[in-house]
């Protein structure tokens, strides 16, 4: 078995024009694609947590399960219209059962609240378990890879998905850096029904 290390260079927008290195390069998914893996029974979870989801990005395997408990004393009500996964979890509180969503299609599911419009969260469905998520600093480490040829790709909101081919050998360490530009816009998004959100809610989140 071999690993792979290294580093995603996050780039966005200077306020003047131009491109400098971001601050905070965490929450930036990098996975190993081209072989599967059967899906992890362990039940991941994102959060409901101060007009917030915890976390703001999930990588998961294809077929595995994620719970969205919610730990504040007002309503949310998780949904997602991607046709990758479809789902509405209804209104529920702190002291209700969790809602939970089977995720079987590959790709990027955009996971919005009814109620607030500044609640959003991306499970990113992946074909193994070969995957990391950045820290600050951008560092990732992937182990226990076979050793063989592979494509490695990093993707995070507003940036393009990059990829490049790289080649494991047993008991190495393979090092790969990756450059993401945050170039892409986040627009609004609608309600579950296709309706805009209240104005209230709107500016409060």
């Amino acid at each position: 078995m071999g690993s792979v290390t290294g580093k995603a260079t996050i780039l966005e927008k200077k306020f003047f024009g131009g491109l400098k290195k971001k601050k905070d390069m965490s929450q930036t998914v990098v996975y190993i694609s081209g072989f599967k893996t059967k899906a992890p029974d362990k039940i991941m979870e994102i959060d409901q947590k101060k007009k917030r989801f915890v976390p703001y990005i999930l990588p998961v395997v294809a077929g595995q399960r994620v719970r969205f408990p919610n730990q504040d004393k007002i309503y949310h009500n998780v949904f997602s219209i991607s046709p990758l996964a479809t789902f509405d979890l209804g209104q529920y509180k702190d002291v209700d059962p969790a809602g939970t969503v089977t995720f079987e299609n590959y790709g990027v599911v955009p996971i919005y609240c009814n109620i607030h419009p500044k609640m959003i969260a991306y499970a990113v469905v992946l074909e193994n378990t070969a995957f990391a998520v950045t820290d600050k600093k951008g560092a990732f480490r992937i182990d226990n890879l076979p050793a063989g040829t592979y494509t490695i790709n990093a993707w995070r909101p507003k940036a393009k998905r990059v990829n490049r081919t790289i080649v494991v050998q047993a008991g190495q360490s393979t090092e790969v850096h990756m450059e993401l530009k945050e170039l892409l816009r986040i627009g609004p998004h609608r309600r579950k029904d296709g309706t805009q959100y209240p104005d209230k809610y709107s500016r409060g989140g």
